[in-house]
């Protein structure tokens, strides 16, 4: 990335202040986990791919593992509020080097997440088109959806909350009402064996632990709107907290719903044959225009959900660029709505290309669009999200500023010993998540594609150390990084090597 000249203004480069409270930040983290696209086609992928009935167990496995890791991340949220939550904790934590390597990485992940949503969102949208008589390809509606996405991006964060909140409580309410009617619809009774740990073995097992991890991503992005939060101390961590607590109880009570209904013997032969299983259920225990409504908030649904990432992103971009970590123009807000504006524009540019790059070529949007590039981008944010954890267990090893031994040590370490497992798994088993043959190019490519980021961002990070002293001494700390620069803070300090 080019270094720029100048320093945004004090007044470009400061976001909206005390907007958000708890249930705000709830509406971004639990729309940008899609919870509807991940039971109506996540859950049953997984029952396809792992041929076997531990789903609900696997994402109770999942979530703590995820809650252990947000104990320690929310702590270390109190201490460090920064827009680039892992690029900012990498670096205070381990240091300013791997913290630029971490930036790389989050900004393609997190662009590559939303970007691949337009997939899923066009072929949805020209569905539901198709069932109203009109005709029209799936990237002309994802083209839509990009444009709306795109002004609403731009607009005041708290606006962006209201929209989300509206969506999300019909969506919830409508897997909420799915997952009743399977259970009072079902084949055999509650189907207890679900929860057995003998249920989860093998590769395919592995497998779904890693594809179980990018149905809570999004469950981090409070930390990305601390900045904006009210009480930022307390909110942050309520929201962080509570968003895997809620995805937890979904994804377990809905997968759980689906064995139920369609019997504990039977659920894997029906996943494979019938991709759409769970509107299938619900157009068939409610009557058929429930399976039309469910396909509906589907659209609903990866519509926030885009819109969610694209905010992360977004914030993401701005907090590089208002360190001058990335060019200075993108750390640059709107006067009037305090909204991350250059950043989102380029968002919004980025995206804009991909989509049409993908109708010219003619690629699939569902495989090639949104399950390859999701799923990869889930690989690089779990590896994030594991370095993160080691980034907790440092910060607070030099100094536990007052907090508790379980939140600053005993948490955080069970955290980076559960973590680096599902990513030792995530990596070993990815050809699987693919559905690709092992030894195929594109498993091993995608991991080589984030070192090799990482790799680029750390040699960004080691020439501004030699080269732009002034901008390595602010980085990871956002507003105040101009303070640090004036004090010109030395490089061997704990906390911002």
């Amino acid at each position: 990335m080019p270094a720029p000249s100048s320093r945004p203004s004090a007044v470009q480069a400061v976001l909206a202040r005390d907007k958000l409270g708890t249930l705000s930040l709830l509406h971004f983290s639990l729309t940008a986990a899609t919870p509807l696209t991940v039971i109506a086609g996540g859950v049953v992928v997984m029952f396809a791919l792992a041929g076997q009935i531990g789903i609900p167990l696997g994402y109770l496995i999942i979530a703590a593992c995820l809650w252990l890791f947000s104990v320690g991340y929310t702590t270390m949220s109190r201490h460090i509020t920064n827009a680039g939550a892992f690029y900012a904790f990498i670096a205070r934590g381990i240091g300013r080097i791997p913290g630029v390597a971490a930036a790389w990485v989050a900004a393609t992940a997190y662009c590559a997440m939303q970007i691949s949503l337009f997939g899923l969102l066009g072929l949805t949208a020209e569905g539901v088109m198709a069932r109203m008589g009109l005709d029209a390809p799936w990237w002309a509606c994802a083209l839509v959806a990009w444009l709306l996405i795109g002004l609403l991006g731009t607009r005041a964060v708290d606006i962006n909350a209201k929209v989300l909140a509206i969506l999300l409580l019909v969506e919830i309410a409508v897997i909420l009402l799915f997952s009743a009617s399977n259970f009072a619809n079902a084949a055999d009774g509650v189907p207890l064996a679900a929860m057995s740990p003998s249920t989860l073995g093998g590769e395919a097992a592995g497998a779904m632990l890693a594809l179980a991890v990018t149905g809570f991503i999004g469950f981090e992005s409070p930390t990305v709107y601390g900045e904006e939060a009210k009480d930022r101390r307390r909110t942050v961590a309520r929201a962080t907290l509570a968003t895997v607590g809620i995805l937890a109880f979904i994804y377990i009570a809905s997968s759980w719903s689906i064995i139920a209904a369609v019997g504990a013997d039977n659920v894997v032969e029906a996943a494979i044959a019938d991709p759409s299983l769970m509107f299938t259920l619900a157009g068939d225990q409610l009557g058929a225009p429930w399976a039309v409504i469910g396909e509906v908030m589907l659209l609903t649904s990866v519509t926030a959900a885009a819109l969610s990432f694209h905010n992360t992103t977004a914030r993401y971009l701005f907090a590089l660029g208002r360190e001058r970590v990335a060019p200075a123009w993108l750390g640059r807000t709107s006067p009037r709505t305090s909204s991350p504006a250059a950043a989102s524009l380029t968002q919004t540019v980025v995206s804009g290309v991909v989509i049409i790059a993908w109708a010219a070529l003619g690629l699939d949007p569902l495989v090639h669009l949104f399950f390859y590039m999701s799923t990869s981008a889930g690989i690089g944010l779990l590896a994030l999200i594991a370095t993160c954890a080691v980034a907790v267990v440092v910060y607070f090893a030099r100094d536990r500023r007052g907090e508790s031994l379980w939140a600053t040590r005993i948490a955080p370490v069970l955290a980076v010993v559960a973590l680096l497992w599902v990513l030792y798994l995530s990596v070993l088993h990815f050809h699987t998540l693919l559905g690709v043959e092992k030894g195929s190019t594109l498993p091993a490519l995608v991991p080589i594609l984030f070192a090799g980021l990482a790799v680029l961002g750390a040699a960004w990070g080691a020439y501004l150390k030699w080269g732009r002293p002034d901008v390595y001494a602010g980085i990871g700390h956002g507003a105040k990084a101009a303070l640090v620069t004036e004090a010109s803070e030395p490089v061997g300090v704990a906390g911002g090597r």
